[in-house]
């Protein structure tokens, strides 16, 4: 059965019409309490404003309603796993990524520009999941992607749209990326 509704809207009207047959929860904010979710997560996934992306949440949900539109992502045969924000006018793929990645890097100013452009079409889209999920999957982006490195390329971008400032930061920045590259 293909529906024109989106996925969230299909988890938002599959989640009214349950909480609206069941005798368990008496508020939404009493589900959020017992399931542990954050407040008003779960309402605004009701109004189809945010999708249950987080596996956690999805097995919480899952496992209180009984709802296979709910089934942790990995066990439903053709979802995506990464999600794209919808308003970005380009979308990029995790394997065209690879090439942008690898391409031998000249010193042509603007090809390196648009590079620059495309990575950061990506770093968006990878941002979106956890903008999108519970605070454990913030936690562990916390954990790996130390915040020391984040300070640094924004501060460098922001530094990059006016000279004299860029200027002034070339004199102070001594820091050494505390990422590494990984296959």
């Amino acid at each position: 059965m293909e529906s024109s509704e989106s996925p969230r809207e299909q988890e938002a009207a599959a989640l009214r019409k349950w909480f609206s047959l069941q005798k368990r929860f008496g508020s939404w904010v009493a589900m959020e309490r017992a399931l542990n979710i954050t407040e008003d997560y779960l309402v605004k996934i009701k109004r189809g404003e945010r999708r249950a992306i987080d596996p956690e949440l999805r097995t919480k949900l899952h496992d209180a309603t009984g709802l296979d539109i709910f089934k942790p992502i990995s066990e439903k045969p053709g979802i995506m796993q990464t999600f794209t924000r919808p308003d970005f006018p380009q979308k990029i793929k995790t394997k065209e990524l690879k090439p942008v990645l690898m391409k031998k890097t000249e010193n042509n100013d603007y090809e390196r520009a648009r590079r620059i452009k495309k990575l950061l079409v990506a770093l968006a889209n990878e941002l979106e999941f956890f903008k999108q999920n519970s605070d454990s999957t913030r936690e562990t982006f916390r954990k790996v992607v130390p915040g020391e490195d984040v300070g640094y390329i924004t501060t460098l971008l922001r530094a990059l749209y006016n000279e004299d400032q860029f200027q002034r930061w070339l004199l102070f920045s001594k820091y050494e990326m505390k990422s590494e590259e990984e296959d």
